[in-house]
């Protein structure tokens, strides 16, 4: 067996015909495994990938698993984890894989292979059918010494079990339903309603059309919403959001019938039901409908009226889809059930204790976010475990060096910025927030020996140039100081930091005189003539080198206050960046 991976659309568009073909042989295909619905749902989503199995020798796919990798942060390690799901999930009252008949054990198995080659720490298989041993052999790759095994059922506030799928198997006729599937009283209700919504002028049942089926999911969501906003909480919006979205979908397709009960300009109730015409299936999967009416049932009427056509246009199955809610046992259904297992790692982390390749750049992003926040404790291991799984990253190592300096780590800061130059020695950002650690850890002359490397490149940069000043003047050596601030003036810019420079520098330049003079006449007998400080080439003094007192500027008190003759301030900031980003956030 041969697995090939599949995770873009260009891609999946390729595997059509072999996917088309399994659908129609696979008894446990259904519309959530078809190539139609999963490439528009997967269109609207990132990290999916499919895996196609293919025999030695053959030139024609066997089986198909379409998945989905997600992340979330552990709350209590702060650890990002991932979890791999079917690839429907959220859209999906169903899932699993297709399968040629006959190979269903292998292609079990050597999806689970696989998958356990995988980086995850949980692994989710929901809706399979119980029925089918599909997910007993997949589960049976994971053992119970290794990984844990439990239910992955969501609980339900109103009683109801949605691992019960209550459907219809459809006879040749309408009047054949009426008089195997309904009570006399059910049948004798519906046959009244029927007749009356069809006599009067006062009602109607309309299907959406192009023109009308934004107005009538406008109208379906609205009278959703009534009912169930209260329970669903804060994510109504994103449910609408995204059921609305497939629904759309699957209407573009011609996979979706939305009729809507009207009485008169009233809308009373509005089906959304999915069509599957391989499979011969129709899925009823939402509705709204007016809670104040109640003769006759907009439910009663609408779903009678979605069963007659379904008869009447050939379909084999009216499915109920999740939940055992009492109104559908009226059609006269059989039960069909779903469960849903999650399997995890006994550790609570990823397999190898890697992130999945398929998250690194998501893990990347949100430890950004987190940074951005000022979350650093959450920030922090996003940054290492996108660095421990792609070394190579250098803009993790960029960002974790700033969270350093941004703790006050700047030691820690520094050395990662020196690795990043080892590797990208002509990176001037990276060698200007270097010069910044440095700063900030007090260590003006190595300071000094940055910027200067890095202005000798880009002689432009005027807060680099500044920053040169003020190291040069905490390590003593005034003359040089004063030889950097007053080249500000022979620069013509008109740039807002060269002119925030050039003010500060000029302000440096004034006190900096003032206290070399004062220097001067400090100077002990018998000498009475000044010091003459020697102009010194540019080649920078270490820390460690010790200069002349009588001719050194004092150095105590390093960190983010050099000692510094007034009014010259190593305050001066970069441009505003954020984490990730180019620039200095670092103030000296």
């Amino acid at each position: 067996m041969k697995i090939d991976i599949f995770d873009t659309l260009e891609e999946f568009e390729k595997i059509r015909e072999d996917w088309d073909r399994i659908y129609c042989e696979d008894q446990e295909s259904h519309l959530f495994l078809s190539w139609q619905w999963l490439q528009k749902y997967l269109s609207h989503r990132h990290r999916w990938f499919v895996l196609a199995l293919k025999q030695e020798g053959d030139a024609y796919y066997c089986a198909f698993l379409p998945l989905k990798v997600s992340t979330y942060q552990d709350e209590k390690t702060k650890l990002f984890c991932d979890e791999i799901r079917m690839a429907g999930n959220y859209g999906a009252d169903y899932t699993g894989f297709l399968c040629r008949p006959g190979l269903e054990d292998a292609a079990a198995d050597a999806f689970s292979a696989y998958i356990g080659r995988e980086n995850w720490t949980t692994l989710t298989f929901d809706y399979f059918y119980t029925a089918s041993s599909r997910l007993d052999r997949l589960l049976a790759a994971f053992p119970q010494t290794e990984f844990s095994q439990t239910s992955n059922e969501r609980s339900n506030s109103d009683n109801i079990d949605n691992t019960i799928c209550p459907y219809v198997t459809l006879p040749e006729s309408w009047e054949a339903y009426l008089a195997t599937h309904m009570s006399a009283q059910t049948r004798q209700k519906l046959r009244r309603f029927m007749r009356m919504v069809e006599a009067s002028p006062d009602y109607r049942i309309s299907h959406a059309t192009r023109e009308t089926i934004e107005r009538d999911l406008d109208t379906l969501f609205r009278l959703w919403r009534i009912k169930w906003a209260e329970r669903k909480g804060s994510k109504v919006d994103r449910l609408i959001t995204l059921t609305r979205e497939m629904l759309l979908d699957a209407f573009n397709q011609g996979a979706l019938d939305v009729p809507v009960l009207w009485y008169k300009d009233r809308p009373l109730g509005v089906l959304a039901n999915l069509l599957d015409r391989q499979k011969k299936t129709v899925m009823f999967y939402i509705t709204g409908r007016d809670e104040e009416w109640t003769t006759p049932s907009p439910g009663l009427l609408l779903h009678g009226f979605a069963i007659r056509d379904a008869i009447a246009e050939g379909y084999r199955i009216y499915d109920f889809l999740r939940g055992n809610e009492a109104y559908k046992y009226s059609f006269g259904v059989e039960e069909r059930r779903i469960r849903s297992m999650l399997v995890r790692t006994l550790s609570g982390r990823n397999l190898r204790n890697c992130l999945n390749p398929r998250s690194v750049e998501h893990v990347y992003e949100r430890a950004v976010e987190l940074h951005k926040q000022g979350a650093l404790d959450r920030a922090e291991p996003g940054y290492r475990q996108v660095i421990h799984t792609m070394p190579t990253h250098t803009r993790a190592r960029y960002g974790l060096a700033q969270l350093f300096d941004d703790k006050g780590e700047h030691d820690e800061a520094e050395y990662l910025y020196k690795g990043l130059l080892a590797t990208m020695p002509g990176a001037g950002k990276i060698q200007h927030r270097l010069g910044d650690s440095q700063m900030a850890q007090g260590h003006y002359g190595e300071a000094a020996e940055t910027f200067e490397a890095l202005l000798a490149r880009h002689p432009l940069l005027s807060l680099v140039r500044y920053k040169l000043g003020v190291a040069l003047c905490a390590t003593g050596r005034g003359e040089e100081a004063l030889s950097i601030f007053t080249s500000f003036e022979d620069i013509l810019s008109d740039d807002p930091d060269h002119m925030r420079c050039k003010l500060k520098a000029h302000e440096a330049v004034i006190r900096l005189r003032a206290a070399l003079q004062g220097q001067q006449h400090e100077v002990p007998e018998p000498a009475q003539t000044p010091v003459s400080i020697a102009s010194q080439p540019k080649v920078l003094v270490s820390p460690k080198q010790t200069l002349d007192a009588s001719v050194r500027l004092p150095t105590a008190a390093p960190l983010l206050e050099p000692s510094l003759p007034s009014g010259i301030s190593a305050h001066l900031q970069a441009r505003p960046s954020k984490p990730g980003e180019a620039g200095s956030r670092i103030k000296h």
